[in-house]
């Protein structure tokens, strides 16, 4: 007789302690978790569990047995004890609030860690920004434009919080007072490095949301990211892709969107850059090409960006000729120094001199290694 004939009946919360403890066990992934709550009445009876009715269950043999070692040092009451602390909310598959896009996906997680506000997402629509932890200056401006452009269409951003082109996505979205989601590689209690917490605290309180679905202490080992990148596709309705090396964990993620049957979007990059090597692939194989944000609306059939939210230039006055003979060599694209001089026949002087002027007007942004760009 199966232990689902015998066991108790439990009370909803007493099944949330329980999750959460079989959560612990880092070898209950979701299809284990789907699986144990598929054969078992409740949580608690899955937790209690002999290891032939584990077996029963469909749990190998092998699992089983570290199971039982490992939840002897697990207190499920403690971990509620932790979560409720930390101020942490916890959504199950089987949670009418559950994301319905990420339901849609081949694992979803079992449980989500929501530190913040998740967004419903039915009533929004979502796109995912990853790229190279290593962002060119080009890089780094395409992801911020793209991004506030996006967010101040009311489109949800969402992102894996690692440094480069992640955080800048999370960052631009909250500067013009978006909705942003950064997915984690970690568990939610993990104590994340100081620039990490800082972008925690600057989405929670900007009515984003953290989420996870690893044990709540869990380290960032290097295997959690590409499930963790499952997540950030399958809870967006795109992936767009903003430098990526050949192989890098954006296209993992923009290969799990296509598997998810999600769009798939990519900026163009040089061909001499590595880390647009990716991307280009991604364009060679039928991803959308993004210039421009309305590239991203079009597809998602939102029509176009209101005026409200184009940036107009005015063209500065009361500029010298030096000023304007330079500023006309500008553009978004970053350029040397030296191709400013080649273009405007300056003296190295001269153009060393209006540069600085120009950056205290506020007209341009020295970018690094003598490369610059319109303000």
């Amino acid at each position: 007789m199966g232990i689902e004939n015998v066991c108790y009946n439990s009370s909803m919360s007493q099944d949330l302690n329980y999750l959460i403890a079989l959560n612990e066990f880092p070898k209950f992934g979701p299809k284990s978790l789907a699986r144990l709550m598929g054969y078992f009445a409740s949580a608690p009876c899955a937790w209690e569990a002999t290891a032939p009715d584990l077996k029963l269950a469909g749990i190998h043999d092998n699992v089983i047995n570290e199971f039982l070692e490992a939840r002897k040092a697990i207190n499920p009451d403690a971990l509620m004890q932790q979560i409720t602390d930390n101020q942490i909310s916890v959504l199950t598959l089987t949670d009418d609030s559950y994301p319905s896009l990420l339901k849609q996906i081949y694992d979803p997680p079992y449980l989500l860690f929501i530190r913040g506000t998740l967004p419903n997402l039915d009533n929004h629509r979502s796109l995912s920004i990853v790229g190279s932890r290593k962002a060119s200056d080009y890089g780094i401006r395409v992801a911020k434009d793209l991004t506030q452009e996006i967010a101040k269409q009311g489109i949800v951003t969402v992102s894996g919080l690692a440094f480069g082109i992640d955080e800048i996505a999370h960052r631009a979205t909250i500067d013009v007072s978006g909705i942003t989601i950064a997915v984690l590689g970690f568990g939610i209690l993990n104590p994340p490095s100081a620039r990490e917490q800082e972008v925690q605290k600057l989405i929670v309180e900007n009515n984003g949301a953290v989420i996870s679905e690893f044990p709540i202490l869990m380290h960032g080992a290097k295997q959690n990211f590409p499930i963790r990148n499952r997540i950030i596709s399958g809870i967006s309705n795109g992936t767009l892709v903003i430098e990526a090396a050949e192989k890098s964990g954006s296209l993992i993620t923009a290969q799990s969107a296509l598997e998810q049957n999600r769009e798939v979007f990519a900026v163009p990059g040089s061909i001499t850059s590595p880390t647009s090597a990716g991307t280009n692939i991604l364009l060679k194989n039928g991803a959308h090409m993004v210039t421009c944000a309305q590239d991203i609306l079009n597809v998602f059939d939102m029509g176009s960006c209101t005026p409200a939210q184009v940036e107009i230039k005015q063209k500065p006055i009361g500029l010298t000729p030096e000023e304007t003979a330079i500023l006309e060599t500008l553009s978004k694209t970053p350029i040397h120094i030296d191709e400013i001089t080649r273009q405007t026949k300056l003296a190295a002087h001269q153009i060393s001199a209006t540069l600085s002027v120009l950056e205290l007007k506020g007209l341009v942004q020295d970018t690094g290694g003598q490369y610059y760009t319109y303000a």
